[in-house]
């Protein structure tokens, strides 16, 4: 094996809304600033993981209520109640450049980097809302992944025991608040790469903690976790 790639994506970066759609928000401008519009918190978590770590990084800044680059098309929930009764044509257009464009440039940058290293891994960053439809998530940090692929499981394991060395004080638990199976782009890029050439692994982190001192430790563990297994990929390879 020649070595492995990392790569950092972040989906639901922003809550941005292009010009020629704005109009669909009129009167509801501020639910673009809630958990629906963007992961709040997400975007400079990972560019802060980048920058630190020297890993190259895509984001989305378009709003997923406009179209959510984080689900497949085939997903009712890839548009919301604001663009799902978008003209047919114009839905076409806007999905090919606000969403395929977006995934598009992830792909290939994978296809890339696993035809000359061997294989990817990849660390999509998310937030979660600490509460939702009345149920109150109890954990920091979510580890998503999918068990039964390797290496991939081996690296979430690994990640998820730093994360709680790291920080004993916050929990980490593994797929939650979501299955890493579910719907979202790493499970529609495990069906494009064999398990050999991609790992991807998305991070939740609890939306509670933006803006507060906890963040400091949550972006430092996983500053911390996400070197070590890159330390320790490379010892493998």
């Amino acid at each position: 094996m020649s070595g492995r790639s990392f790569l950092i994506t972040c989906e639901h970066a922003g809550n941005y809304v292009p010009g020629n759609y704005r109009y669909l928000f009129l009167g509801n401008e501020a639910i673009l600033d809630t958990h629906r519009g963007y992961d709040i918190g997400a975007g400079p978590l990972a560019e802060y993981l980048a920058d630190s770590l020297k890993l190259t990084l895509y984001v989305n800044m378009v709003t997923r209520l406009l179209v959510d680059s984080n689900r497949s098309k085939f997903n009712p929930e890839i548009y919301s109640e604001f663009s799902r009764s978008l003209d047919p044509v114009v839905k076409k257009f806007m999905t090919k450049k606000y969403y395929t464009a977006y995934r598009q440039q992830v792909y290939e940058w994978i296809k890339d980097r696993a035809r000359k290293t061997d294989q990817v891994v990849h660390i999509s960053i998310h937030t979660f809302t600490p509460v939702l439809k009345g149920e109150v998530r109890k954990a920091d940090i979510g580890v998503l992944y999918d068990e039964k692929r390797e290496p991939e499981a081996r690296i979430a394991g690994t990640m998820a025991n730093e994360l709680s060395a790291l920080a004993p004080q916050l929990t980490t638990r593994h797929n939650y608040p979501y299955l890493g199976t579910a719907d979202g782009f790493t499970t529609y890029l495990r069906r494009e790469f064999r398990p050999q050439n991609y790992s991807g692994i998305e991070i939740e982190v609890n939306q509670k903690h933006h803006g507060k001192a906890e963040m400091e430790e949550v972006k430092r563990a996983l500053k911390g976790a996400i070197a070590s297994i890159m330390s320790e990929e490379a010892a493998v390879c």
